[in-house]
C-alpha cells in the first residue's frame, strides 16, 4: 500500500481531465447564452424605442386633433368617426403594448399612463383641455419609458445573475414587495 500502482494515476488523471473539460464545456455554454441573450435584449431596446417614438408621434397627432375640435363644448371622443380617428394611435400603442412585460409593475404603470393621457384627449371638452397639462404627463410618460429602457440596459451591462443580485437587494433594502 505504500505505492499506488501507476494505472491509478493515469486513472486519475484521465477523470480530472474529463472533468475539466466537461466544466469548460458547460461554463462555454452559458457564456454563449449569455452573449446571445444580451444580444437579443440590446435589439428589443431598440425596438421598444422606436415604438415609442412611433407611439409619441400618433399621440402628438391626436392632441392636435383634439385641440382643432371644431366644437368648443364637446369632448373629442363624442364625435362620430371616433373609432376611425383613434385606429392609428389604437395600432400603436398596441403595438408598444407587445414589447412590454404584462406582469411588471413599472410596464403595467407605463401603458397605464399611455391609456389615461388618450382618455384625457378625446373625454375632455376642447374648450377644458390644457396643453400644459398634457405636456406634462406626456414628460412623465417619456421618463416612465427611460426609466424601463435604463434598467434593460443596466442588464445588458451587468450581466443577468449580478442584475438580479442587485435587484433582489434594493428590493429588501427598500423594502418593496
Amino acid at each position: 500500500m505504500d505505492q499506488w500502482p501507476d494505472t491509478i494515476w493515469v486513472f486519475a488523471g484521465t477523470v480530472l481531465a474529463a472533468i475539466i473539460v466537461m466544466f469548460s464545456g458547460w461554463f462555454q455554454q452559458r457564456i454563449s447564452r449569455a452573449s446571445t441573450v444580451s444580444g437579443y435584449r440590446q435589439k428589443w431596446i431598440q425596438d421598444i424605442r422606436d415604438a415609442f417614438l412611433a407611439y409619441l408621434a400618433e399621440l402628438e397627432k391626436l392632441s392636435d386633433a383634439a385641440s382643432s375640435n371644431s366644437d368648443s363644448k364637446m369632448c373629442f371622443g363624442a364625435r362620430s368617426t371616433i373609432l376611425e380617428d383613434m385606429q392609428s394611435i389604437r395600432a400603436a400603442r398596441y403595438y408598444l403594448q407587445l414589447y412590454t412585460n404584462p406582469h411588471e409593475r413599472r410596464h403595467k404603470a407605463f401603458i397605464e399612463n399611455a391609456l389615461a393621457i388618450e382618455r384625457y384627449l378625446t373625454d375632455t371638452v376642447r374648450n377644458s383641455l390644457s396643453l400644459s397639462y398634457f405636456e406634462e404627463q406626456r414628460a412623465k410618460l417619456m421618463l416612465s419609458a427611460q426609466g424601463i429602457l435604463k434598467e434593460e440596459w443596466d442588464r445588458v451591462k451587468m450581466g443577468e445573475l449580478r442584475w438580479r443580485a442587485r435587484r433582489y437587494f434594493r428590493c429588501i433594502t427598500n423594502r418593496c414587495s
